[in-house]
């Protein structure tokens, strides 16, 4: 650290950084502040000083205390001109963040992102995230207790950019167990999304294809609900030979009450 310091003094006395980037650079070092007497041996002004040559400067060596990352002086100038404040890389390191880069660094805490926020996008099984997926993520305000939730489902195979949507639209992680137990594998996520929009249950699709109506669209699916036409009524046009109807003429048979038994008779008569 003494090695350090005096490379940030050498700088302050060569008139290459203020007083004020002095003490940033320190604090990002780990050291306290300079004193008086430094800040004073440091000024230009003082020309008896010695002040040996700076050679381009290494990465400077990690501190007993583990710092984030190795930062050479150039790259500490950097995060102090972007007023990334020497605790928030504290935090980030204390939250295991050790890997990240400098423009990295800089870019998460623009976006004001939480280092607690890493942690907890971790505990719910997120690991392998991008630094921009971070910040979408954030700035969606998608909760990780929301994750977790989706994780202890068995939900744990969806992108960040699903994730948000579901987050937005405020779906349920419940809904989706049932949409899987419901055997509903050939359901894209759009059409997902969709379906829990307009409250259509995943145990209604199953029904209606038991009573025969495999090859509906979502929208068509979405106006059967919202009609609220019963599987059982669909089953029982079925049943009675009635199995060609579009899905306009099912809803309006069912609006105007006509009786499946009344259409089969029907049939049997005209035969």
């Amino acid at each position: 650290m003494n090695e350090e310091r005096t490379m940030v003094l050498e700088m302050l006395a060569a008139g290459k950084i203020t007083i004020e980037q002095a003490n940033q650079l320190i604090e990002v070092l780990g050291g306290p502040s300079l004193s008086a007497a430094e800040q004073w041996a440091g000024q230009p002004q003082h020309e008896e000083r010695s002040i040996p040559h700076l050679e381009p400067l290494e990465p400077v060596q990690p501190l007993e205390h583990r710092r984030l990352t190795n930062f050479t002086f150039d790259q500490m100038i950097e995060l102090s001109e972007h007023e990334v404040d020497p605790g928030y890389l504290r935090s980030l390191r204390d939250a295991g963040l050790t890997d990240l880069t400098v423009d990295e660094i800089i870019e998460l805490s623009e976006h004001e992102i939480d280092p607690s926020y890493f942690v907890k996008l971790r505990e719910a099984g997120l690991y392998d995230l991008s630094v921009e997926q971070i910040i979408e993520l954030s700035e969606h305000e998608v909760d990780p207790s929301y994750l977790i939730k989706l994780r202890e489902a068995g939900i744990s195979d969806l992108t960040v950019d699903q994730l948000v949507e579901l987050s937005e639209h405020d779906i349920k992680p419940g809904y989706l167990i049932k949409v899987r137990q419901a055997g509903l594998t050939d359901l894209d996520f759009d059409a997902i999304v969709e379906l829990s929009e307009h409250e259509v249950k995943p145990s209604y699709i199953s029904r209606l294809r038991e009573a025969g109506l495999y090859d509906l669209s979502v929208d068509e699916v979405i106006e059967l609900s919202e009609h609220d036409i019963k599987p059982t009524y669909v089953k029982a046009l079925h049943d009675a030979g009635m199995e060609n109807f579009t899905v306009d003429q099912l809803i309006e048979l069912s609006e105007r009450e006509v009786d499946p038994s009344y259409l089969k008779a029907l049939r049997g008569g005209a035969n």
